[in-house]
């Protein structure tokens, strides 16, 4: 059907009739949006695909992975080939062998050109390495906090996603509110007039019901521009085209829940946190890194060799050489480099620690006031659902002295009031409570497990 507005106002400007056209010939001027209809998992499953903070933990997930590779190398064989052919010339003087050294044996002082041909395959292998080893264990250490960061990044998200939700299950409840509440004043404003008509009520009784009537419609549209926004800031969590139409399955409930006890969530939230298990993971590797600090002043042993063919080109007079040997090093004096490295492992490894320690008391505060929040919201559904009923007999029992004549419709706008407040009340209440619900599962590390 066409819109109402098209027929109401045909003097309006030129977009507008043209939208009017539009909307009588059933057309639309663009392609159709797409319609998304939308369970809460399959929003969540959206947005970790989708979520800008989702794609960048697991990049740096990849990165920490890549760091401990590069540190493991240290560890493992180094091998590798090489080949060149040479043409060269040798002054022999530079070398020691000259007339002046070497009285009565004539020398040439100039050798070459001649060729030189060498092609062989070289091995390192680390036999001890304190210092390389503990950089592995850092890798580790660091590659498996990525990992928990990724998590708990992915924790955000279905919590950022089920807020998002949350907003538009409220918005959509506060307009269907709004609709009710303006469906109630044009009831009472026909009751109104048909009072003033009856000559119980005055002119007065009717002006001020279309009043009410009018900044009802007004909250109506203010309500329906909150929902688009909320609807949009949905769209953009899960990274959907803003342009979609959305259609969401789940619905706001209050369904009371048995509260657990303190000690048990707080030992859940210790347990399961991804970022609390992100940030001991840290403290091991900077334990591992200020290990590695230390390593700087203990030898290090390695094994070395080649084998290889010499000769002057390819093919031409080519003997198999090789060479094997260990190497041992022996850190010496290197200007306090080693102290100044272990000096800053020490102070992250502090700060690493102090981090812990104190996610540790947040996440503690966390709970116990999530549980607080959740009893308290629990409490206040209940308390406005009561509220919202006992408003409505209100409205009844003023609308039944107004039309018996026995008030004006001041006590019925009063009533009116009540009404509107309890049911925003009310909605809000059950808003409050399932944010509440969220946030005990966001703080014991399970919002994944969130339903409505």
């Amino acid at each position: 059907m066409p819109d109402a507005t098209c027929l109401e106002h045909p003097g309006r400007r030129a977009a507008s009739l043209v939208a009017c056209l539009i909307a009588l010939l059933g057309a639309s001027p663009a392609a159709q949006a797409e319609r998304i209809k939308l369970t809460l998992s399959q929003a969540v499953e959206m947005a970790r695909k989708n979520n800008l903070q989702a794609r960048l933990a697991a990049e740096h997930r990849e990165e920490a992975d890549a760091m401990k590779d590069f540190a493991r190398s240290a560890l493992l064989p180094n091998l590798h080939g090489s080949s060149y052919q040479m043409d060269l010339t040798v002054n022999l003087a530079a070398m020691g062998f000259s007339p002046k050294n070497l009285p009565g044996i004539p020398i040439p002082l100039f050798v070459g050109p001649f060729n030189r041909f060498d092609a062989r395959v070289q091995l390192v292998q680390s036999i001890f390495s304190f210092t390389s080893l503990k950089r592995f264990q850092a890798g580790r250490h660091g590659a498996a906090a990525a990992a928990h960061a990724e998590r708990q990044a992915l924790q955000l998200v279905t919590a950022a996603t089920a807020l998002a939700y949350l907003g538009v299950l409220e918005a959509e409840q506060n307009v269907a509110a709004a609709e009710a509440d303006v469906q109630l004043a044009v009831r009472l404003l026909e009751l109104a007039r048909s009072r003033r008509e009856a000559g119980v009520a005055t002119g007065v009784d009717v002006a001020r019901a279309e009043t009410r009537l009018a900044g009802q419609r007004v909250r109506l549209a203010q309500a329906r521009a909150q929902l688009d926004t909320a609807r949009l800031n949905l769209l953009r969590t899960i990274g959907a085209d803003l342009s979609s139409e959305l259609e969401l399955s789940d619905r706001l409930t209050f369904t009371p829940e048995a509260l657990p006890d303190v000690s048990k969530a707080i030992a859940q939230a210790l347990a399961n946190r991804a970022d609390l298990k992100a940030a001991r993971e840290q403290l091991r590797a900077a334990e591992a890194e200020y290990g590695a600090a230390l390593g700087g002043w203990m030898p290090s042993l390695s094994f070395f060799g080649d084998y290889g063919s010499s000769g002057l080109r390819p093919n031409e007079l080519n003997l198999p050489t090789r060479s094997v040997g260990i190497r041992i090093d022996v850190p010496i004096f290197n200007g306090g480099r080693t102290r100044a490295e272990t000096q800053l492992a020490a102070a992250r490894r502090r700060q690493a620690q102090a981090r812990y320690e104190d996610l540790r008391a947040a996440i503690e505060k966390e709970v116990r006031e999530a549980l607080d929040h959740l009893a308290v919201r629990t409490e206040q559904v209940r308390a406005a659902e009561s509220a919202f009923r006992l408003a409505e007999r209100e409205l009844e029992l003023a609308q039944d002295r107004f039309r018996n004549g026995l008030a004006d419709n001041v006590e019925v706008v009063q009533a009116q009031t009540a009404l509107e407040n309890a049911r925003k009340d009310w909605i809000a209440s059950l808003a409050l409570y399932n944010m509440a619900r969220l946030n005990l599962a966001v703080a014991t590390g399970h919002a994944e497990d969130f339903k409505f």
